[in-house]
């Protein structure tokens, strides 16, 4: 699947609220004037946290992702494997929910309509063909990187994804996460700047060796 061009609309789930579709959401960014940021990363990083408030999940820490993923025995599952659309509908209803049981009265979220949102654009990112479904692996790198928390307690959890039963990383699953990761700044229209190409990993480790444990990678 070709992820570096511009994403089609999706079509609405008959479980989301209005106007919580992928073409309305990029809409709303588009109003934002992103574009005029002169910086690529700068522009990609102030879109992506659009996102990221549009689907609450700035109020959502890492932990609480983890635990949601062992709640709905996604950690469990090998993630080669798919999510149809209701199963990924009821993984990101359970964050949303459970992030309302967290949150006082005055600051409740709409459980519904945060749901729709992210669950559209994790298929906009991740299943642009509309097959109805999209990798396991997908859904934990897309929450992992869009959600709230330190940048250190993130990082270990991906690194837990592409390593061994030894906990040394495995090159061939870090190639897989960069292409995965690399689908975030496409789904906003940055693919012009980040995208991903098969010489990419060799690059980040030219000179390096690729064969380590979480324990040298944090120093």
């Amino acid at each position: 699947m070709d992820r570096n061009h511009h994403y089609k609309e999706k079509k609405h789930h008959s479980s989301q609220a209005p106007r919580a579709d992928y073409h309305y959401l990029m809409a709303e960014m588009k109003a934002q004037n992103f574009d005029i940021i002169k910086f690529a990363t700068y522009r990609t990083a102030s879109k992506l946290r659009f996102i990221q408030k549009k689907t609450n999940m700035h109020l959502v820490d890492i932990w609480n992702i983890i635990e949601a993923f062992r709640e709905n025995g996604l950690n469990a599952l090998d993630s080669r494997l798919e999510l149809t659309v209701p199963r990924l509908e009821t993984l990101v209803h359970s964050i949303c929910y459970q992030l309302n049981k967290r949150l006082p009265l005055s600051q409740q979220i709409d459980v519904e309509y945060s749901s729709a949102v992210l669950v559209n654009w994790i298929l906009a990112t991740y299943d642009p063909d509309e097959t109805g479904k999209v990798r396991v692996f997908s859904v934990k790198i897309a929450l992992a990187i869009i959600c709230a928390g330190k940048i250190t307690d993130k990082l270990r959890y991906i690194f837990s994804l592409i390593s061994d039963v030894n906990g040394h990383m495995v090159f061939s699953k870090f190639v897989d996460f960069l292409r995965e990761a690399m689908g975030l700044p496409c789904s906003v229209y940055e693919s012009p700047s980040f995208y991903f190409t098969e010489s990419l990993p060799r690059t980040i480790f030219d000179g390096i060796a690729a064969f380590f444990s979480v324990g040298e990678y944090f120093g």
